[in-house]
């Protein structure tokens, strides 16, 4: 039973990152309702363990609050499309600042292969440093350009989120094989 269940939820994902995949924006636009519903989770589950340990330790009510604020705050994503939309886009501009810090390091090293290269014997210099130097500075408009046009990372984090789904439907599946059937 455990073997078809577990191969019968691979196959949903499979299906269901397809179905994303056909549609990328829409996969990104839910990804704001999804984050509300993990901070309703981890505010029920946190109240929950607030109640619990209560009962054998002295607690602060400051969990319990913010618990409380983050119930408060999941229900509002949920409820609120624009709040939803806020997520998506912040979640778009945290993306592409990632993008940039990971660009300015690339450059960074770069310069620095570039000063240790002057310091080598001419029959071991390589130019390769330009490379990194040119991915950093790509990356920099790459992600300066989908600031500037959020609808570009938006779809790419659909496709994104999708081949994920997919992918972990095709690990479920292979991991459903190896459980024996009488499990």
């Amino acid at each position: 039973m455990k073997k078809v269940l577990v191969i019968l939820l691979g196959i949903l994902l499979v299906i269901g990152g397809v179905f994303c995949l056909l549609q990328p924006v829409t996969t990104f636009l839910t990804s704001g309702y999804v984050v509300g519903v993990f901070i309703l989770c981890d505010a029920v589950a946190s109240i929950v363990a607030w109640v619990d340990a209560r009962k054998y330790v002295n607690i602060s009510g400051w969990y319990l609050f913010e618990a409380i604020v983050s119930l408060i705050f999941g229900v509002v994503v949920i409820i609120n499309v624009g709040m939803q939309f806020a997520v998506d886009m912040a979640l778009i501009y945290l993306v592409c600042i990632w993008i940039i810090v990971a660009a300015v390091t690339r450059i960074t090293l770069a310069i620095r292969i570039k000063k240790v290269n002057n310091l080598l014997p001419d029959a071991f210099k390589n130019s390769r440093w330009i490379a990194l130097l040119i991915v950093g500075i790509l990356m920099i408009v790459f992600a300066c350009i989908c600031m500037v046009q959020p609808g570009i990372m938006s779809v790419i984090l659909g496709v994104l989120i999708s081949w994920a789904i997919i992918f972990n439907g095709l690990g479920l599946i292979t991991l459903g094989s190896y459980i024996p059937m009488n499990a």
